[in-house]
């Protein structure tokens, strides 16, 4: 049934139907991500996250969906080869770009937690039409540098974060596991389906235990929001020796890899629990804030004489990108640990926030 809601939306997009008339395309690419993110369309939006997230416990729904989304990329494929000579030569290169304004689309949908102040906003289309003409028209941006690589999007927890004192040690420990515990089982079955004796379970405590570190499973899935986002890389500072363009690729990649699987899941189900929750969505929003902050930063001590306002657009972009990628394994899971498409991203990425 939700395939079949979504089918009739897309049927039903203006937008979508437009894709082949006329000679601009970075135009009418633009106008489908304003129709997605214009006012009154959040319904619009959630189908989209539940369709995914729905899909994650559903092996029949995955692969309906998974032939939903060729079938998009394909049509997408076609739409640019015929718009662009040039990348009709690389019919590669083409699928590669259909799988990155697709995923740039799927980011799109979280925009009422990413930044709901741009729903509507026509200086944020206007700044992805630009950039999406770069990435159409231009050639891909050639290596100047070595590349960056990084294992995962979130950072490893340090031993050298736990304090001295050993009682206090012990229930820092602790009170990780609940959280790892919880992590774990929200992204893989879903908060409705992770009871908290499965979570004391995994976490080696028993549910008395738990209840003394965590006041309820509502609570922890709060805790387990600010946990998640205060682990991303993308919260701290880029410079690392590359520039921010070849950070963000690295961390896109990253994100992409099988290593992370848990990790894009969980991103998705906290943004679906913010819907019920909203101690959790003003936590998923001041998180995401700190994110495109951090971001914005880095894009600016790397070109001074950016207007800053640029620079926070881009940093949006960025994290709109960060938030498609969560939902990879349902546009099409071939791209996870794929070469190509990493290549894509390095190749890219300075065309789409520089």
């Amino acid at each position: 049934v939700l395939i079949d809601v979504a089918r009739s939306v897309n049927l039903s997009s203006t937008a979508r139907q437009a894709l082949a008339d006329g000679p601009d395309l970075p135009g009418r690419l633009a106008d489908l991500f304003a129709e997605y993110t214009a006012e009154g369309q959040v319904e619009r939006r959630r189908l989209s996250i539940e369709l995914s997230r729905a899909a994650h416990h559903s092996e029949v729904l995955q692969g309906d969906l998974a032939s939903y989304n060729e079938r998009l990329r394909g049509a997408l494929g076609a739409t640019i080869t015929a718009a662009r000579p040039a990348l009709a030569a690389d019919p590669e290169e083409a699928a590669l770009l259909a799988h990155l304004l697709l995923i740039l689309l799927m980011g799109a949908i979280h925009l009422d937690t990413l930044d709901s102040s741009r729903i509507g906003d026509p200086d944020l289309i206007a700044f992805l039409r630009d950039r999406l003409a770069r990435i159409l028209d231009a050639a891909p941006e050639r290596d100047t540098e070595p590349r960056t690589h990084v294992a995962s999007a979130r950072r490893r927890t340090d031993p050298e974060d736990e304090p001295g004192d050993g009682r206090r040690r012990r229930a820092v420990r602790t009170r990780r596991r609940i959280l790892e515990a919880a992590s774990e089982l929200f992204a893989l079955r879903g908060y409705d389906g992770a009871t908290v004796d499965m979570i004391a379970a995994q976490a080696e405590i028993t549910v008395p235990g738990l209840y003394r570190h965590i006041a309820s499973k509502e609570e922890l899935l709060v805790e387990v929001g600010r946990h998640t986002f205060e682990g991303y890389l993308m919260a701290r500072p880029l410079e690392s020796g590359a520039s921010p363009a070849e950070r963000l690729a690295a961390l896109m990649c990253a994100f992409s890899s099988a290593g992370d699987r848990v990790a894009r899941r969980l991103a998705i189900e906290l943004d679906f629990g913010a819907w019920r929750n909203p101690v959790l969505a003003e936590g998923l929003r001041s998180s995401h804030l700190a994110v495109r902050r951090n971001v914005a930063r880095s894009l600016a001590a790397a070109a001074p004489d950016r207007d800053p306002a640029e620079c926070e657009l881009a940093a949006l972009v960025a994290l709109v990108l960060f938030m498609g990628t969560a939902h990879i394994d349902t546009i099409d899971p071939s791209l996870v640990d794929d070469p190509a498409w990493c290549d894509l991203l390095h190749r890219r990425m300075a065309q789409l926030v520089l």
